[in-house]
């Protein structure tokens, strides 16, 4: 196993400019020393090379001073701070477009793709499926590079500006993609064209083809050579972001960084999440940074989720001219060397497998998010796995006793089957399976019908009282986006009835709403649940708590054996194994968050009891050293701050 596997690193990654070759190696690596940093991910070679290149095929910084990434490299070592090389094979400039053609995308109009002074090169093209070989075998002959990461890995339809580019319509994509399917390349993405289904499948095809040839070329030149890009096959370590975006839609995501880490995390053994927290406000405005508090939050989010702290920035520390959040990642990257060994041993204790529909499309994701909200909410404890591994989801589903699928589409019959027989209560949401009347009939004993095409003003009875107990005091709650009629199985419970539509206008005439024979939940006693309808996307989108109540009346899982906490919804818990008989409890406060804003936090009080443990010791971490803290039988705790972290030493019962 690689050094990426001994524990959890720190990383700043400096995105270098043109300019930046000409930078101060040694206050550099002092500034990282600073910091705490055990890993930087800087710029090495692709559009520019910030080494003096022998290759024909790239282009050399103009600012290069003798050897820059070299000098970098032999200064971190020295200084035990691994170097990762930051390569983008996906632009060369323009400088080659005149001799090398055949390298470039090519628009629907058979122009190059073109932004600034750089051309877009093509994944079927000569660049990236050889020069780029030359160049990682260039780099890793001649520097003993800790790792290699590769950006805008895969095929790009829109430029910096976000200009719609289209299809590339390059000779190597028409001649492969006939190679492919026999077909003629889209011009357009039209979901229904049959051409554009099989380019979907294509594009899939030959990234994965292309990156797994560059993960075995750099595994044949240095098997300790980490690979890391955007990706979940063909990598050691795999890249997420946490990132902001000035023109992104409401409502923000402010739980992105534990989230695309316990994505990788609980899905894989032998990769690990690097979910870098981009310091900046938009790719277009990268010298300006977020709040302090959604900053720190987001790194919180990566150490308390079991990654590696990964941040990056623009340029050098001293160049860059927004150092506000720079004093807050010292101290987070600090307090996690101090208690690295903890989080690099982070075992999962939960009971819940989320499954993330990663693929499934916007409305599914959207589903999903809505129900990861729900129960960190409710403080229940849960893994997430990507939808996508269906064996590892095979694999896994057997140890909890609750697995969701919110607006899953489609699973292989093999991973129906593992569900069935597994001892955990199926669960699925956001009409899960919905064109999949074999995988519904299995494993929720129901058939969908049609969907109901007037949804906007019917509501859902809230009945029986004994499983709705969040109910007693309202009786309908609206339903909105899509419902599809259900027909259950006769041995099914059901429940809330569907309220139809009435009329609708002035008051006078608004009645007439009839209680129907349709219902809004099927449970398959001691085995599944289905809603033909979207939970999660309508609690992700309107915010209104009876769905998140309504999910969890009906959820078979209302707390952990070993652990129970009561505290607001804003604060996130997470609660690990990290050694023999030691537990970690994590607590994050968003109770400075309103909606767009990230303030200074306010006190949040938790009241943690253990059910299932025998504690011994209880010692909360601080930045100047573990603290005792008393504890019975249960533990209340003040979060002042952002963040908390408490020991457990305890036997369970």
């Amino acid at each position: 196993m690689g050094w990426w596997t001994e524990k959890r690193f720190r990383m700043i990654q400096n995105n270098l400019r043109d300019i930046d070759a000409g930078m101060d190696v040694d206050r550099y690596v002092e500034t990282l020393k600073e910091f705490g940093a055990d890993v930087c991910m800087v710029g090495c070679g692709g559009i520019t090379a910030f080494y003096p290149t022998q290759l024909e095929c790239q282009k050399t910084s103009l600012y290069l001073r003798d050897d820059f990434f070299g000098n970098l490299l032999r200064k971190c070592h020295e200084n035990k701070i691994r170097v990762i090389a930051r390569f983008d094979f996906s632009k060369t400039h323009i400088q080659f477009l005149q001799d090398h053609p055949e390298w470039y995308s090519k628009s629907v109009q058979g122009e190059p793709v073109l932004y600034n002074d750089t051309a877009a090169v093509c994944v079927n093209g000569p660049y990236q499926q050889e020069c780029s070989l030359q160049i990682l075998e260039e780099v890793i002959g001649n520097y003993p590079v800790d790792g290699v990461f590769f950006n805008m890995f895969g095929y790009q339809t829109r430029d910096y500006s976000n200009r719609y580019v289209g299809i590339c319509q390059c000779d190597s994509c028409r001649r492969r993609f006939a190679q492919y399917c026999g077909m003629e390349l889209p011009k357009e993405e039209k979901e229904e064209d049959p051409a554009y289904i099989k380019y979907k499948e294509f594009k899939k095809f030959t990234t994965e083809d292309l990156l797994s040839k560059i993960y075995h070329k750099v595994k044949s030149l240095n098997k300790e050579v980490a690979v890391c890009t955007y990706s979940h096959r063909n990598v050691d370590l795999v890249r997420s972001e946490s990132n902001s975006a000035v023109d992104r839609p409401y409502p923000f995501w402010m739980m992105a960084s534990e989230n695309n880490v316990s994505c990788v995390q609980g899905t894989f053994d032998d990769k690990y999440s690097s979910n870098c927290v981009i310091n900046a406000v938009d790719i277009f405005y990268r010298f300006m940074g977020v709040s302090p508090y959604l900053n720190e939050l987001r790194l919180y989010g990566d150490m308390a989720a079991g990654g590696n702290l990964d941040w990056c920035i623009i340029g050098g520390f001293e160049t860059y001219p927004d150092k506000r959040n720079f004093e807050g990642v010292k101290r987070i990257f600090r307090f996690h060397e101090k208690y690295e060994g903890y989080f690099s041993s982070l075992q999962s204790c939960a009971s819940i497998l989320l499954v993330n529909p990663l693929g499934s499309g916007t409305d599914a994701q959207k589903e999903y998010l809505g129900i990861y909200k729900m129960l960190k909410e409710a403080h229940l404890l849960f893994d997430v796995t990507d939808a996508r591994e269906t064996a590892v989801l095979e694999n896994k589903a057997d140890a909890y006793a609750a697995v969701i699928l919110p607006g899953v589409e489609e699973l292989p019959a093999s991973t129906a089957e593992a569900l069935e027989k597994s001892r955990a209560v199926i669960i699925g949401t956001g009409l899960t399976f919905r064109n999949s009347r074999k995988n519904l009939k299995r494993l929720f004993s129901v058939t969908l019908g049609e969907k109901l095409e007037k949804v906007r003003g019917c509501y859902m009875l809230t009945e029986p009282k004994k499983v709705f107990t969040h109910f007693q005091d309202r009786d309908w709650v609206y339903l909105d986006k899509d419902y599809y009629f259900m027909q259950p199985d006769a041995e099914n419970l059901n429940y809330m009835p569907l309220i139809s539509a009435s009329m609708y206008g002035p008051p006078e005439r608004c009645f007439g709403h009839e209680v129907t024979e349709q219902s809004c939940i099927s449970v398959r006693e001691g085995k599944a649940v289905y809603y033909p309808w979207m939970p999660g996307l309508l609690y992700y989108s309107h915010g209104y708590e009876d769905f998140k109540n309504l999910f969890l009346d009906v959820l078979p899982i209302q707390g952990n054996d070993l652990i129970r906490v009561s505290a607001p919804p804003c604060a996130e818990v997470f609660f690990h194994r990290c050694g023999k008989e030691t537990y970690l409890l994590q607590l994050l406060n968003y109770s400075g968050f309103n909606g767009t804003m990230f303030y200074a936090p306010l006190p949040v009080e938790a009241h943690i009891s253990f059910p299932g443990l025998a504690v011994k010791k209880i010692q909360q971490l601080r930045e100047d050293g573990k603290r005792k803290m008393a504890c019975d039988r249960s533990l209340k705790v003040t979060v002042k701050g952002l963040y908390m972290a408490i020991l457990i030493t305890a036997k369970e019962r």
